[in-house]
């Protein structure tokens, strides 16, 4: 630990400084010493932390005791001890109050004392040291624990996520629905230094874009009918936190414009106002669309594109990582069993080989909604391949060339039925997931459903 171990000296007397220097390096430490509060300062904006501090109480430019308070204002880590006159007690007391480690007296007459508290000091600092990056990698871990996956590309994610977390610029998260976006965008925010503020997440599709625009920035009162008060958006709702926009691609061209405008000038308006609000909001943008091809093609502003995918996570669908597959089983059994209060239930080899099989183009949301209901509808504790199969959508087969009779008009729509009315069992009647497997627009979810007499359940 001694070899390693760094100490700085604050002492303007140079027989104090040379004194200690001494006792320092004969005890196999690395010391360097200075003379006044400013080099102080200086060296720890452009020098490495050191292991332990020795800081005189009476500097030519300053007090070490006010450095101390400052030190303690900032949450520094590593430990200091007072250096005061003889019989200065009310500055050693108030340096202990202060959170000072130990202290010693001029002139120095007790040199084995001074080696002892230095020892304790670097001691109690590495146990401390040693507590913090057990306790950050416990947290780490806490914090990926709803991202289940043991696979190279998962493990690639989860450390581009650690080292997006560190920095402030943008991030463009891109996978296919269900891939876990939203919670890789909660990863990142609960390991950076945001992550006491709100995180929001807000599906730009789900939204047409007048309520999306009064839902990003806010409104003034009487921007429209019904706005009685002026209102918060979401971007003043994250500041200080972060802001998640998924399905960025969906976003119509002129909110994209005010978008780039909160990128690139960290300003926002609310709608019926002209007077330009700050915000310091984290932006984490996720999409299941290729955003340099919508770009090309017009349908996305490329200066905002080029602004947003600063640092870009792309998420591995379910089918290229398989061997993740039975870790999610398992984990969405045990969830799901014990939230319903009944024994885990087992799958056999035969049945964990046919969910292998599956394409599973809902991706870990697709799995997790059948094994939720696997749990919810099988009655016995064993799964079997057969019983499994029970539990699974077939793909549409028209059968043979009875689709090719009739009328194309009644062809179409018998095959638009039989479609949508598949579709909504796959996606368990929620229209947004069945938006996501298909493709297809919610607003045109919808007006199927409608249209077609396809019932949700």
């Amino acid at each position: 630990m001694s070899l390693k171990s760094k100490v700085l000296v604050v002492d303007d007397e140079a027989f104090s400084r040379r004194f200690l220097e001494t006792v320092l390096v004969e005890e196999g430490y690395a010391c360097r010493t200075l003379d006044t509060a400013g080099a102080f300062w200086e060296h720890l904006e452009h020098e490495e932390a050191p292991d332990l501090v020795l800081l005189d109480v009476r500097l030519p430019d300053g007090s070490g005791l006010d450095i101390l308070e400052s030190l303690q204002e900032r949450e520094t880590v590593f430990p200091v001890i007072i250096i005061t006159a003889y019989g200065s007690i009310s500055d050693a007391v108030r340096a202990m109050k202060l959170g000072a480690f130990d202290f010693f007296s001029k002139p120095f007459e007790e040199t084995h004392k001074i080696k002892v508290s230095i020892k304790n000091a670097l001691e109690q600092n590495r146990l401390l040291d040693e507590n913090r990056r057990l306790k950050s990698r416990l947290y780490d871990r806490a914090v990926f624990e709803k991202i289940i996956g043991e696979s190279g590309s998962m493990q690639a994610v989860f450390e581009l996520v650690a080292k997006a977390a560190r920095v402030n610029a943008n991030i463009l998260i891109e996978g296919e629905s269900g891939t876990g976006k939203e919670l890789v965008a909660e990863a990142v925010h609960r390991l950076s230094d945001r992550r006491d503020a709100p995180f929001i997440p807000l599906n730009c599709a789900a939204l047409p874009e007048t309520l999306l625009e009064s839902t990003l920035f806010g409104y003034e009162r009487g921007a429209f009918t019904g706005a009685g008060k002026a209102t918060h958006g979401f971007f003043e709702e994250a500041h200080h936190g972060t802001l998640l926009l998924d399905e960025i691609g969906e976003t119509p061209l002129a909110v994209q414009a005010k978008i780039l405008r909160a990128v690139e000038e960290g300003t926002i308006y609310r709608v019926g106002s002209t007077k330009p609000i700050r915000i310091d909001t984290r932006l984490v943008f996720a999409t299941n669309k290729d955003l340099s091809l919508e770009a090309a093609e017009g349908r996305f502003r490329r200066d905002l594109y080029f602004r947003i995918h600063i640092i870009k996570i792309s998420l591995p669908p379910l089918r290229e990582r398989p061997g993740d597959l039975p870790l999610l089983v398992n984990h969405f059994l045990e969830k799901y069993c014990r939230e319903a209060g009944i024994p885990r239930k087992k799958l056999d080899p035969g049945a964990l080989d046919f969910l292998l099989r599956q394409r599973w183009p809902g991706n870990v949301r697709e799995l997790k909604n059948f094994i939720e209901r696997i749990v919810a509808l099988h009655s016995e504790e064993r799964v079997t391949r057969e019983s499994i199969a029970l539990y699974g959508e077939n793909p549409i087969k028209p059968a043979g060339d009875a689709l090719l009779e009739g009328e194309y008009d009644q062809a179409r729509q018998g095959f638009e039925k039989a479609y949508f009315e598949n579709l909504m069992r796959h996606a368990g009647g929620d229209p947004n997931l069945a938006a996501e497997l298909s493709g297809v627009h919610l607003a045109t979810i919808y007006r199927k459903l409608k249209a077609l007499g396809v019932k949700r359940k």
